[in-house]
């Protein structure tokens, strides 16, 4: 089978991360898979892909409508048997780019439509289009119930597959004050009230470090908001981490603190690991992924005291820090690859 799989780019990120191990599940199984991008990394994919899948990249910084054309024209050269997108504005731009075509498109959303702030357009025409997709690809079950009624019957609910990273259990902290927080430094991943949360968390427990991992637009104010509250020697910024999971070294907890989500990876790969967690309850993502007493602690949406409060009820309780460290089992097993590659088989089998 011929399988073309088309995503934003080859950076570091949750659906950039799937994509290379779906392509690499596909081409081990004697697919021939091809992946087209709009942006490579001046070092290159952030994830590997074997040598066998052929990497299809649009350099030019053109428009939407560059960006339809460049799609097209790799659909029309690699002539696949199935087309896969991830993430709202690429499944747009695949599904009219494929207007003319009788090629079956699976699409997936990883992010929460209704929360992000690109311009509602980019929704209403995935919700418009997707009707022509043979399957939709959502995370969870809430998130499928929001999509509209009419595209709800071509659902699949399939989680992120997340495997145990090579020696991150051996490199975990042991202690309680070495905080990390990891994503793209923009405005749905709430660092600026996790910041807020600090101060609060420094007067319970002097000897905290928060150490956040990432690039984005929001650098530069999260920088200043940092110097304001004056945590300069207490939150360090230091981009992404140099690997995958590498953010996880002498790391405690795990503050995650959203304002929206799809599936966070960085979540998964702390319950596979034993990292412990606190998480405001945002949709979606955590409340499936955390189970509560057992593995973290889940806050309220944005309630940055209660964030503060859970983050000093868990840094001074080794006992349930031991708890959550030892609680890795069942996530490891729900979300092993190979059981959630083998729904992503199935539904690729079905469309074809």
């Amino acid at each position: 089978m011929k399988i073309l799989i088309i995503q934003g780019g080859f950076g570091a990120g949750g659906a950039e991360k799937i994509v290379s191990i779906l392509a690499a599940h596909r081409a081990e199984r004697g697919d021939e898979v091809q992946v087209a991008g709009l942006t490579m990394p001046p070092g290159g994919s952030y994830f590997p892909f074997p040598d066998e899948v052929t990497l299809h990249v649009a350099q030019a910084s053109g428009g939407q409508l560059d960006r339809l054309r460049h799609i097209r024209s790799v659909v029309q050269q690699v002539a696949p048997d199935v087309i896969i997108s991830f993430l709202t504005k690429i499944n747009v731009l695949t599904l009219i780019a494929t207007l003319d075509r009788a090629t079956p498109v699976i699409i997936s959303e990883r992010n929460n439509p209704r929360a992000q702030t690109a311009n509602p357009v980019w929704r209403h025409a995935q919700n418009l289009l997707a009707r022509r997709a043979r399957a939709v690809v959502m995370q969870t079950q809430r998130a499928s119930e929001d999509l509209p009624r009419a595209i709800q019957r071509k659902a699949r609910i399939i989680a992120n597959p997340c495997a145990l990273p090579t020696g991150a259990r051996e490199h975990l902290g042991t202690g309680s004050s070495n905080l990390v927080a990891v994503g793209r430094l923009d405005h749905q991943k709430g660092f600026d009230l996790l910041l807020d949360a600090m101060p609060q968390i420094l007067a319970g427990n002097p000897s905290v470090r928060l150490t956040i991992y990432g690039e984005g637009p929001a650098r530069e104010a999260l920088e200043a908001q940092r110097d304001r509250l004056q945590l300069g020697d207490v939150v360090s910024m230091p981009g992404s981490s140099a690997a995958p999971g590498e953010w996880m070294d002498n790391a405690d907890i795990l503050v995650f603190s959203s304002r929206y989500e799809g599936f966070p990876n960085v979540l998964a790969e702390a319950t596979v690991t034993g990292l412990p967690l606190v998480s405001f309850d945002c949709p979606y993502g955590p409340r499936e992924l955390i189970r509560p007493e057992e593995n973290g602690l889940l806050v309220p949406p944005e309630d940055v005291d209660g964030l503060a409060r859970a983050v000093l009820r868990l840094s001074s309780s080794p006992e349930l820090l031991q708890k959550m460290r030892d609680a890795d089992l069942e996530s490891r097993v729900w979300l092993a690859p190979d059981n959630i590659l083998a729904e992503w088989d199935e539904t690729i089998d079905d469309v074809a």
